[in-house]
């Protein structure tokens, strides 16, 4: 792990240094002055051109060569600059290294791209489109698109999104008490995930809109057998083992409840328990209503978004086995404190009416809510979480973040306070693109089960992606 902070302070200051050497260099080029004739000026639609040459230069002296190191620093120095007036789509990209307890190091890329229907048109925010992939040393896999197509004068809006993901992951259970016990089975899924929405302006703010979307999850899996590899200890027909193992092996001999194998294997016992198809299948149609005051719907400094959803996943669209629903609230705030600082406010809330698929349930955790949970760790019918996040911007287009979130899940047993979980962490922002941010956060959550060798670390997740949590 210390090595592993080492290397991201060297990538900050790497940045950092990049953007002092291209203020440097930005001020070196005020000193040049034009002269009759032509070169190319890139990225202005047309091809216009002028001739160039030091203020101290000899007329006719042309610019030197640029290297690649130079090249690549005025790439992301003009890459926040809004060009979308003058280009049919903006276009810019980035790498980036990852780490998450879940899935181990990785390399990411985003892609992202803003655009305007119409570029005469200054009124109406500009369009967005984002590509994101991640490759983990655990070989989990992620490829996922998004974008935000705006219409004439912010008045309709279709949003689209997409996934694939292959996630060598764990499955804890259904509930509170099966999150907090720890007691994980190794399940791979294949998940493939569309979404789609449409909304219209009904009346100031106020916009009214459908959706639909359609998830698919396949899966891999087996019995870790646990019971029979103790009980072949005890009997001393199998060597006594070390490790984690051997620990195991000494905790369910105390004899307290501290381990208990028949719990080992959380999804094999839910599919056996359920009766449902491991490889579970989902469309749904919805309906919402919002209200939008943000300023920048990817980065807001300051107004409101208000949106209420309701699901329907009715087994003729080919859901798999039954009838279920979701009701959904979100609430975000964002107010300016002072030059650079914005106070964001999340509230979000899932409620499940019926049962749902193995993996359609409320989860906890993720990229965006709860960030450092594992996410499906603490899974149920219904959800509640709630972020405050302080965003302070440093320097240029560097900028930093902190931020605490408490949430719970419940349905399987009733809510109860002292269930509820937290959330903390910070991070580190860049703007990628005008308007958007290329975003690095580390969260915490709570400890594990202390009785399990494999739980005993607090919970924590490294995360690398676009625009800001919320």
């Amino acid at each position: 792990m210390k090595k592993f902070k080492r290397i991201i302070l060297l990538l900050l200051l790497v940045v950092l240094y990049r953007d002092v050497w291209a203020q440097n260099i930005e001020s070196d080029d005020k000193k040049i002055i034009p002269l009759a004739g032509d070169v190319t000026r890139i990225g202005q639609g047309k091809r216009h051109t002028k001739k160039y040459a030091h203020a101290d230069s000899l007329a006719g002296d042309t610019l030197p060569h640029k290297g690649f190191f130079r090249k690549i620093i005025d790439y992301y120095n003009r890459s926040n600059v809004d060009r979308t007036f003058e280009k049919k789509i903006d276009w810019s990209i980035a790498p980036g290294p990852n780490y998450s307890s879940d899935v181990g190091f990785g390399i990411g890329f985003l892609l992202g791209g803003l655009y305007r229907m119409d570029r005469t048109d200054s009124v109406t925010s500009p369009s967005n489109i984002s590509i994101y992939g991640n490759f983990t040393t655990q070989k989990f896999v992620l490829l996922r698109f998004s974008g935000d197509n705006i219409f004439k004068k912010n008045k309709q809006l279709i949003s689209y999104s997409g996934a694939f993901v292959y996630f060598p992951g764990a499955f804890y259970g259904v509930g509170y008490d099966a999150g907090k016990e720890g007691y994980a089975q190794e399940l791979t899924t294949t998940n493939a995930i569309v979404r789609f929405s449409y909304c219209a302006a009904v009346y100031g703010r106020w916009y009214a809109g459908v959706s639909a979307g359609l998830n698919y999850s396949g899966t891999s899996y087996r019995d870790s057998n646990i019971r029979d590899l103790l009980e072949k200890i005890d009997a001393g027909t199998m060597e006594r083992p070390a490790g984690e193992l051997g620990e195991i092996y000494n905790t369910w001999k105390k004899g307290d409840g501290s381990y208990d194998p028949d719990k080992q294997d959380p999804f094999s016992n839910y599919i056996r328990h359920t009766g449902e198809d491991p490889d579970a299948f989902n469309a749904n149609v919805g309906v919402f209503l919002q209200y939008d005051s943000r300023d920048i719907m990817h980065n807001a400094t300051k107004g409101i978004f208000l949106k209420g959803e309701a699901k329907w996943y009715p087994k003729w669209l080919g859901n798999t086995g039954r009838h279920f629903g979701r009701l959904s609230l979100t609430f975000d705030a964002y107010k300016k404190l002072w030059k650079g600082g914005v106070l964001a406010y999340d509230l979000f809330t899932d409620l499940t009416i019926g049962t749902p698929s193995w993996h359609m349930y409320s989860k906890m955790g993720g990229m965006e809510r709860m960030r450092g949970y594992y996410e499906g760790r603490y899974r149920d019918k219904r959800l509640v979480e709630t972020q405050l996040e302080l965003r302070q911007k440093i320097y240029h287009r560097h900028g930093i973040v902190g931020w605490f979130g408490v949430g719970q899940v419940w349905g399987t047993h009733k809510f109860q306070w002292d269930n509820m979980l937290y959330s903390f962490g910070c991070g580190y922002r860049f703007e990628f693109k005008k308007g958007m941010n290329i975003r690095l956060d580390y969260g915490w959550g709570i400890y594990g089960n202390q009785n399990l060798p494999w739980d005993r670390k607090r919970s924590s997740a490294f995360l690398f992606t676009a625009s800001e949590a919320f």
